[in-house]
């Protein structure tokens, strides 16, 4: 009689535990297929007025219409955009903090940063590429050079004497620069700032004296007369700026663009991610964003899911290549 009682116990047991597990079961599926219920933290690895806050906010604004949330921006600058992508990775999985994945956080600075407190792709779910950009290289019009030839002849003479701003180390304007010194034989200097608009006062004042940043944020200033532009980073022109031509015109074969896709935490249940790489399709064939990317000098450049995880894992080896044949670093 007592053994029929232990069975009849660890049967209850087996029974409870199976009513537990399929309640949790449901109750997490019935959270995912009402996601998103609550708003939503895009986490931004760079500050307010950057080529990727730009992006990050009409991205937000239409994806939160589509899915009937709130998207909040959070711009979380500083260690060129580590400090952002580590508190992603260590998030919860569930949808309601995303991110930007970028050629700097998720190709460049695990090479470049001596401890990056992250795996670029086992830490994170890879959901959706979104759009590139050219850099334009533009200097301050106090620099006696007009066209890329003169540059590289007046730093050669003056070796060191040249400084160029980027919004930290690891990001492409950073790793544009290192590139042209490795591929033209040139000394110039890396000034990375915390927040790039103190670095755009600084280049217009003409304490620093050029940048290689994206095009969307730079050209309007070349428009009014307060940089001058020499070259676009990619092998061809730029749509909104056919007037600059390639670096790659003067230094054979120089060619480099940013890129920024939609990410979150390792591990989001794949419902979730399809819903997500959904609405960014949606999103990017919005008329109305093409446009407004369009005019900012973006490129879209839609993949799916598998096909944005093969990308960065790619981009990985190939950026960080360009930080070891350069020899840059960054604490």
């Amino acid at each position: 009689m007592k053994k029929v009682s232990i069975v009849r116990k660890t049967s209850m047991l087996g029974l409870a535990t199976l009513a537990l597990s399929g309640a949790l079961s449901f109750s997490a599926a019935q959270a995912q297929s009402t996601y998103p219920n609550k708003p939503i933290k895009f986490v931004v690895p760079y500050s307010a007025g950057t080529t990727t806050d730009v992006i990050a906010r009409v991205y937000a604004d239409k994806l939160g219409k589509l899915l009937g949330q709130n998207i909040i921006v959070d711009n979380k600058a500083g260690a060129g955009g580590n400090i952002s992508a580590e508190s992603v990775a260590r998030a919860a999985p569930d949808g309601y903090t995303l991110t930007f994945s970028t050629s700097a956080t998720h190709a460049t600075n695990p090479t470049l940063y001596k401890n990056v407190n992250f795996d670029p792709i086992k830490d994170f779910t890879h959901i959706a590429l979104m759009v590139s950009a050219p850099n334009m290289l533009a200097i301050n019009p106090k620099i006696p050079a007009t066209n890329m030839a003169e540059l590289i002849a007046y730093a050669k003479k003056n070796p060191g004497k040249l400084t160029y701003i980027s919004a930290g180390s690891g990001t492409s304007p950073h790793m544009a620069g290192e590139l042209l010194k490795t591929m033209a034989g040139i000394d110039i200097q890396h000034v990375p700032y915390k927040n790039i608009n103190q670095g755009f006062t600084d280049l217009f004042a003409g304490t620093v004296s050029m940048t290689f940043y994206h095009v969307p944020v730079i050209y309007p200033h070349v428009k009014d007369g307060r940089l001058r532009a020499l070259g676009v980073a990619t092998s061809e022109r730029s749509p909104i700026a056919p007037e600059v031509p390639p670096i790659g015109d003067t230094v054979k074969g120089y060619d480099l663009r940013p890129w920024w896709g939609l990410a979150g935490p390792a591990g989001m249940p794949k419902d979730m991610v399809e819903k997500l790489h959904k609405a960014t399709t949606q999103v990017l064939a919005d008329p109305e964003v093409q446009e407004r990317f369009k005019n900012l000098g973006l490129i879209i450049t839609p993949m799916t899911t598998q096909q944005f995880n093969d990308f960065t894992v790619t981009e990985l080896a190939k950026w960080s290549k360009i930080v070891k044949d350069s020899g840059a670093s960054a604490n």
